[in-house]
């Protein structure tokens, strides 16, 4: 129930800096498109701690399922669906699998 409560208030706060209007926030350092790729990295490192009992291909299609949505309902808002935006959220996603899987197998080497 814990990891729930947690995963939806990741999806609430997640939701809400992506669709809110940019001027609301302090610009990140490396700009608009970093700041796309430290959200999903975080995204992605937290719904795979939460998930993990989940197979890996239902935790990608989590964290796919939410960027791709997220980034299609910003057409509702001041904001707009863009195709490189969507690039550098995937790349924030495939960052934070390669580290947190490396950091599993490396935790298991020495176990």
């Amino acid at each position: 129930m814990k990891k729930i409560l947690i995963f939806i208030g990741v999806i609430i706060i997640y939701s809400a800096i992506m669709l809110l209007p940019r001027n609301l926030f302090i610009q990140v350092p490396g700009g608009d498109n970093f700041g796309h790729i430290y959200l999903d990295f975080l995204l992605t490192i937290i719904i795979f701690y939460i998930f993990s009992h989940f197979r890996f291909f239902n935790k990608l299609l989590i964290v796919l399922g939410i960027t791709i949505l997220v980034e299609m309902l910003q057409n509702l808002t001041t904001r707009n669906f863009s195709y490189q935006d969507l690039l550098y959220n995937f790349l924030g996603i495939y960052i934070a699998i390669v580290i947190f899987y490396f950091f599993i197998t490396s935790k298991n080497k020495k176990n």
